[in-house]
């Protein structure tokens, strides 16, 4: 019984991380409103209409502007971004976090029939100012960028001008073309592609099972996502949708203004090109910090991640700091595991006892059962004693793993010797064998009442399961799961050696 428990707790952990890796996978700024006096005398209006994303045929002409922090490369002629990088975080230099698409506009802002655009630039102490103007028949656009040196956000406006005697019916559609992500590193443990969130859920499509276009209403955001970054336009949209195209998936926000003769409107927007740091995401009040997916269990993962970063800010070492954090989860979890512990040794010791009801009774399952509960009630053991309190360990577990897995801060992080980058595997797989080890010994010290041959050949294959899947793990990860396992194993031992 109580190793079935166990069992149970790997194989549901086995189930998330198979999950993990084979299926998985904001204040909004204000549109405004600029009217000016109408001297002219109102004519029905006209409703213009936008398909798709401009494709460019004549020879991109691009210029780039460039931050300590990103880079953006701009098409000259249609006033969109070819390109965005990302050059550094927490002072340091990166290399190929690039948003390219490679053949269009990656970010794009479009209004329908105007294609081609004059460029003026400013720049000044804290800021880099670029505007595109264009104009098509009594419409005339401007697009303006105004690029911080200090930060990854780009506050932006489209501008739409009547100069004619018609009302003007014009959508703005923003977006991102298929694929821009690609440049960056892959990770099958986490979703990597387009997204949006609605104001209530965060909205994924894996572009290659993408078969027909997906609409949601009123997202406040959208974009295109990695591991650990971010690219994303957010404007108050009316509507958002996942488009397919040749195995990848084009991603839109769809907005509307109607412009009077003699007038104009502003439409606000924002573009983020940086990293996925919760802290930082949240501080722009947009909700792009939904964009990292803690899973259920993100009411634990949060505050854990808030704990992570404490405990670095007094040792500077992310490696320390994920010991500490899971010792400290460990101590306030021991009431939880002791009790569990402990009744799972008494389990253990009745497994004589329980073998020899089971040859009494034979198939009599109703009268097994009864001498069962008997024996249980005389030795004072609850057979549920070892299963609940593990149960209530699992969302923590669950937590922490999401927590460990999805924190930019672990990238680049060093910990120690050759285990130069938290975030990557272990590059000589040490650290994932000594936890298979410990994982051996773990079980080898764990009383068990199991009699089924088939599960105990089960249970002996975990810590090989285990330690063949970590191989390939973030080395924080492993360095969790390692330190919890030795915490475990003393553990184990003082109930063993008080009960001998």
């Amino acid at each position: 019984m109580n190793k079935n428990l166990i069992l149970a707790f790997g194989l549901s952990a086995l189930v998330l991380i198979g999950f993990q890796t084979f299926f998985a996978p904001k204040a909004t700024p204000v549109q405004k409103t600029e009217q000016t006096e109408t001297a002219k005398t109102q004519e029905p209006s006209v409703k213009l209409t936008v398909d798709n994303t401009p494709k460019v045929k004549e020879k991109v002409v691009t210029f780039d502007v460039q931050t300590p922090l990103a880079k953006y490369t701009f098409n000259q002629n249609t006033g969109n971004i070819r390109s965005a990088q990302v050059l550094a975080y927490e002072g340091k230099p990166l290399q190929d976090i690039i948003f390219d698409s490679k053949t269009d506009d990656s970010i794009f802002i479009t209004v329908p029939l105007v294609n081609s655009y004059t460029t003026s630039k400013k720049e000044d102490a804290e800021n880099i100012t670029v505007t595109f103007s264009g104009s098509q028949g009594d419409m005339v656009v401007d697009k303006t960028y105004v690029i911080s040196k200090t930060s990854y956000l780009v506050s932006g406006k489209v501008t739409v001008n009547n100069i004619g005697g018609k009302t003007l019916e014009v959508p703005v559609r923003m977006g991102m073309t298929g694929g821009i992500n690609q440049a960056l590193r892959e990770d099958k443990y986490t979703f990597g592609g387009p997204l949006m969130y609605d104001g209530k859920k965060l909205r994924t499509e894996k572009p290659e099972k993408l078969d027909e276009t997906v609409s949601y209403d009123k997202p406040t955001w959208v974009g295109y996502t990695s591991k650990y970054y971010l690219a994303a336009i957010t404007n108050s949209f009316a509507k958002g949708e996942f488009v397919p195209k040749d195995k990848k998936a084009d991603i839109y926000g769809d907005t509307a203004v109607q412009v009077n003769p003699g007038s104009r409107q502003v439409v606000d927007f924002n573009i983020y090109a940086g990293p996925k740091e919760y802290e930082l995401l949240k501080g722009y009040h947009l909700k792009l910090e939904k964009s990292i997916d803690f899973g259920i269990f993100a009411f634990i993962a949060i505050p854990m991640l808030y704990f992570l970063n404490l405990i670095f800010g007094y040792v500077h070492n992310y490696g320390i700091a994920i010991i500490l954090l899971t010792i400290v989860v460990k101590v306030a979890t021991l009431p939880l595991t002791h009790k569990s512990m402990v009744s799972m040794r008494k389990m253990g010791s009745l497994a004589p006892k329980m073998t020899e009801l089971k040859e009494k009774f034979g198939a009599d399952k109703e009268k097994l059962n009864q001498a069962m509960m008997e024996l249980y009630k005389k030795e004072g053991v609850n057979p549920l004693g070892g299963c609940l309190p593990m149960i209530l360990q699992i969302p923590i577990f669950f937590a922490l793993y999401k927590t460990l897995l999805l924190a930019i801060e672990l990238q680049g992080a060093p910990f120690f010797g050759w285990i130069v980058d938290l975030s990557m595997k272990d590059p000589y797989y040490i650290t994932p064998i000594i936890m298979g080890a410990t994982m051996f010994i773990q079980q080898r010290m764990t009383p068990s009442s199991v009699q089924d041959p088939i599960q105990q050949k089960v249970f002996m294959l975990m810590p090989f399961i285990f330690t063949f899947m970590f191989l390939t793990f973030p080395a924080g990860l492993v360095v969790y799961w390692l330190t919890n396992n030795i915490l475990s194993i003393a553990q184990q031992y003082y109930i063993n050696k008080k009960a001998a």
